[in-house]
């Protein structure tokens, strides 16, 4: 997956670890791997829009599908949402990489 402008806040070292041990043919190790960047982009995604109000999610929507990769992005919800976003997307963002650990166990 290209690079998001929450990548910095997701820690999935152990995932990848995991996946990558896997006695699994390469091709089957790159779609878990695509499948886990699914999982934790919608789950952000989700996340986000339960902070932010509704009437700034279709323009955060948008500029999330023109640009993914943006930074400016943090500075819209922090604006939008609050300064400590960036520490409430890594706290979400743990809980799903702990969640998907355990699912791969």
């Amino acid at each position: 997956m290209a690079p998001l402008f929450f990548d910095h806040l997701v820690i999935k070292t152990e995932i990848i670890e995991l996946i990558n041990n896997k006695p699994e043919e390469e091709n089957q190790k790159g779609k878990a791997l695509q499948l886990v960047d699914d999982i934790l982009y919608q789950g952000i995604i989700d996340h986000i829009l339960e902070k932010l109000n509704q009437k700034h999610h279709d323009t955060f929507l948008s500029q999330v599908h023109e640009r993914p990769y943006d930074p400016e992005l943090i500075a819209y919800l922090k604006k939008h949402i609050g300064p400590d976003i960036e520490e409430d997307i890594r706290v979400a963002a743990n809980k799903m990489v702990k969640q998907i650990l355990k699912d791969l166990s």
